[in-house]
């Protein structure tokens, strides 16, 4: 985070609205400083910009301005007005994250401050000054859980809607026009998968308000036999105040269609709040739906999206694809890093155990192969079982909290090269 690049530079300044008419080709796609050299920062020092940018640029209801569109691109329509309380969801855990990685920093390396551009947005219309401050890395990580934790707060006491005791949704966005998408109105009920994938995913979200959220899509977007969860409900109406997706007949692409990348990251975000049972049910239809050629007309793989008859459209998306393996590898298997360390967590559920009682999968970890087996003699659920015992290469590895198996980045780099086992045995 400490390492030193360059900017990228071109005509376009002050988040895409205005033109620096003093650049030219022969100035190049570095950012310099008012003496004509590079400038350079630390990706500590860019990722600090690009959120903090987004933080300060919000619309009427203080949420993150949606402008041309967020991660749905068919929202283009309400550049002036329009919010995304999504992408809002989305800036609060990455700030958070980002104070982690500062206080990882801190702890790991015995940095106490790094320096920072003094000046942004007019400032480095054409060139930057170049001049640094230095800032306490403590005092810039609680700056960013404050205002992580600003922002989860205001969302939940904005944007949560109770429907009844048993169902409610995030609202989603603001149109152009300044009203929310999500909600009773005209009617009908409106939900939009999109805005509560981010608030779930990134801590908005309470655990109460999952198990309403997971019954409203259950009621209002889920339709297995075409792949799952829809990417909204049928709003009925051609919105030219928030964009050409509601120009598109329901059901096909980003209007009401089961948009496979989304529903993954629905997928993800469940299992990491620890909601498995939901989480493999968004995945499993996803996956049923896919190897069923009489409906999805394809070969098998992850499509863009499944129309309303079910025919998979689009294939093969990547980005859905890798979500979906990184979900299994990560979440349902467990297999992820801290800090350098090997974390086992498993969150499988009794039926993807053989007839056995064994769930196993192999990869790949610090350079080193490891085959990875879970062991669940009585078939228990997630949630219901705990780490009896952990061993790689028949030697016993750490148990923490009953849940979790841990091999620390010291001892990995001791293993050789060779393949290694790891049993982990539930009860």
């Amino acid at each position: 985070m400490t390492k030193e690049v360059s900017y990228f530079k071109d005509p376009h300044v002050k988040r895409g609205t205005e033109i620096d008419q003093d650049w030219n080709d022969n100035y190049g796609n570095e950012q310099r400083t008012s003496d004509n050299s590079v400038y350079t920062g630390s990706i500590l020092e860019h990722l600090l910009i690009q959120h903090l940018t987004g933080f300060y640029e919000v619309g009427d209801h203080n949420i993150y301005r949606l402008r041309g569109a967020d991660w749905n691109d068919a929202l283009d329509m309400a550049n002036d007005n329009g919010e995304s309380v999504a992408f809002t969801a989305a800036y609060s855990g990455n700030l958070m994250d980002l104070a982690s990685l500062i206080r990882l920093l801190e702890s790991q390396t015995g940095t106490d401050s790094v320096e920072i551009l003094e000046a942004y947005t007019n400032q480095c219309r054409h060139n930057v000054t170049g001049r640094k401050i230095r800032i306490s890395l403590s005092e810039l990580a609680l700056n960013l859980i404050q205002k992580a934790a600003w922002l989860r707060q205001h969302l939940q006491k904005q944007e949560w809607l109770d429907f009844d005791e048993h169902e409610g949704c995030y609202n989603s966005y603001y149109d152009n026009s300044g009203k929310p998408t999500d909600g009773y109105y005209n009617d009908r009920m409106h939900m939009m998968l999109t805005g509560q994938v981010f608030p779930i995913m990134n801590f908005v979200a309470t655990d109460e308000q999952i198990r309403k959220i997971t019954a409203s899509a259950d009621h209002y977007l889920y339709r297995q036999e075409i792949g799952g969860y829809r990417l909204n409900t049928d709003f009925k109406e051609i919105k030219t105040d928030l964009g050409r997706m509601f120009g598109f007949a329901y059901g096909e692409k980003e209007s009401g269609a089961v948009f496979s990348h989304m529903t993954v990251m629905y997928a993800n975000a469940l299992y990491r709040r620890g909601f498995a049972k939901e989480g493999w049910k968004a995945l499993k239809s996803l996956a049923d739906t896919a190897l069923n050629f009489e409906t999805s007309r394809i070969y098998p793989g992850i499509p863009e999206y499944f129309r309303a008859d079910g025919r998979g459209v689009y294939h093969y998306l990547t980005g859905a694809a890798s979500w979906y393996m990184l979900t299994m590898v990560t979440e349902a298997f467990g297999v992820h890093g801290k800090a350098g360390d090997l974390v086992l967590y498993p969150k499988l559920l009794a039926e993807q155990f053989d007839d056995k009682g064994r769930a196993s999968i192999t990869v790949q970890f610090a350079d080193k192969t490891f085959h990875i087996h879970y062991d669940n003699p009585n078939q228990k659920d997630f949630g219901k079982y705990i780490i009896k015992k952990a061993i790689c290469d028949n030697q016993e590895i750490d148990i923490t909290d009953d849940a979790f198996a841990f091999i620390t980045k010291d001892k990995l780099t001791e293993l050789s090269d060779d393949t290694h086992e790891i049993i982990i045995t539930l009860a």
